[in-house]
């Protein structure tokens, strides 16, 4: 089992000493059996300060749903959709995307991390869909940099990634006059992966 520790890298001074609740939601979870069958209105919004909604995955330079229902249709609210409407039961609840995990390994995020071009066309992209769906903010969960496929560089190009998306948030913020995406990461507990691929001072 993966155990992860969450950086909140985008909390201002004035929040720092605010409690947080941090729940993760699997959109998986939707299919199992009988009682453990789980979906988003089964979620107590009230035990949470942060839901975070696991997945969406990048893909070239944008992010796209995981799973087939994930997203709206005319015909069907998406699982995306029902996750934000338990902010209508606590307002104050913020719902972040988490994009990655363990079975979506490296390549998609290395496929583009290298470049300076691609990195700001998909912190672009990002912020579209975060702001189309009504996310509050993105949780980043790539396992690992460094390994399954990814250079040892990746390490150096997840700091940079995770600058340019909180450049690009609070960019976004000023322009928009909205209130600013959150900036979230899952990293490992484990050492070797920490050390492999993870600076958290850079990130942090």
């Amino acid at each position: 089992m993966l155990v992860s520790l969450l950086i909140f890298s985008v909390l201002t001074s004035s929040t720092l000493a605010a409690f947080r609740s941090v729940c993760y939601y699997t959109n998986w979870s939707q299919y199992r059996n009988g009682r453990g069958k789980f979906v988003p209105e089964n979620v107590d919004p009230n035990l949470c300060t942060h839901l975070i909604y696991a997945f969406g995955k990048p893909e070239g330079t944008t992010i796209v749903p995981f799973e087939w229902n994930d997203d709206s249709t005319d015909w069907s609210q998406g699982m995306y959709e029902r996750a934000i409407n338990l902010k209508q039961r606590n307002p104050n609840l913020k719902v972040l995307l988490a994009i990655g995990g363990y079975n979506m390994a490296s390549d998609p995020f290395t496929s583009f991390v290298s470049d300076s071009d691609k990195r700001a066309e998909f912190v672009k992209n990002a912020i579209e869909f975060l702001r189309k769906r009504n996310f509050d903010g993105l949780d980043m969960d790539w396992e690992y940099p460094g390994q399954r496929g990814s250079p040892p560089e990746d390490r150096e190009h997840l700091v940079l990634l995770m600058q340019e998306l909180w450049n690009g948030f609070h960019h976004e913020a000023y322009v928009s006059n909205k209130p600013r995406l959150l900036l979230t990461a899952a990293f490992p507990a484990g050492k070797e992966s920490i050390d492999i691929g993870y600076d958290i001072q850079g990130v942090i």
